[in-house]
């Protein structure tokens, strides 16, 4: 349809007015809630993961395509009395890669604390296997590693948050999704899950090779 959304991902990765020059300042990745909560080779793995965002943006374009959602979260996902699941809030449905709504549900789950980084892998494990469960029952006969290539390589859609939390650190207070969290937990959770993000993409790249 006219309205639908084309191009989201690519645009969603690139567009975001986040302060890109920290990723190259020292010290911003000296503020104490960085330099005591992420992992230590997270500055070398996300500028990997940017030298790399254009080549995994058109990797998943070239993908197997489907109607998406394109705003799959927890908050976007209730219960029906039926014990059915439904979405709300298509607005940005349209166009993407079958896999790519999951690769937004995984790692947001950590990012706005419903779930803990310490078991990120779990939980995409369980959501990659429901999600091609569930194509399989729609009647889909596709190849299983496109999708989860698709879920890995749609991690380049948050390429923005890093730079946009080195912005951040200093500030003194930090809330996780319009609720204040602790600090400390909040960027360690994130900074596990961001890590996880880099893992899946430079994953994504060698299999795509």
């Amino acid at each position: 349809m006219p309205w639908t959304s084309v191009g989201f991902l690519h645009d969603y990765s690139t567009t975001r007015d986040v302060p890109w020059k920290l990723l190259d300042d020292d010290a911003a990745w000296k503020q104490p809630l960085i330099a005591e909560n992420w992992p230590a080779g997270l500055r070398s793995d996300w500028a990997e993961l940017l030298a790399h965002r254009i080549e995994l943006l058109t990797l998943v374009e070239g993908l197997p395509r489907a109607r998406c959602h394109l705003d799959l979260w927890v908050c976007n996902a209730i219960r029906r009395p039926t014990g059915e699941i439904a979405l709300l809030d298509w607005a940005f449905t349209g166009d993407g890669a079958l896999g790519e709504d999951i690769g937004n549900h995984i790692p947001d789950a950590v990012f706005d604390l419903f779930w803990p980084a310490e078991r990120i892998a779990e939980l995409a494990e369980t959501c990659i296997d429901n999600y091609l469960e569930g194509l399989r029952e729609g009647g889909w006969r596709g190849d299983a590693d496109l999708v989860r290539l698709a879920v890995m390589a749609s991690g380049v859609k948050y390429a923005w948050l890093l730079p946009g939390l080195l912005g951040r650190a200093s500030e003194p207070t930090h809330n996780a999704y319009h609720q204040q969290a602790d600090s400390q937990h909040l960027f360690h959770q994130r900074g596990q899950a961001l890590s996880f993000i880099a893992t899946w993409t430079a994953e994504a790249l060698r299999t795509s090779n």
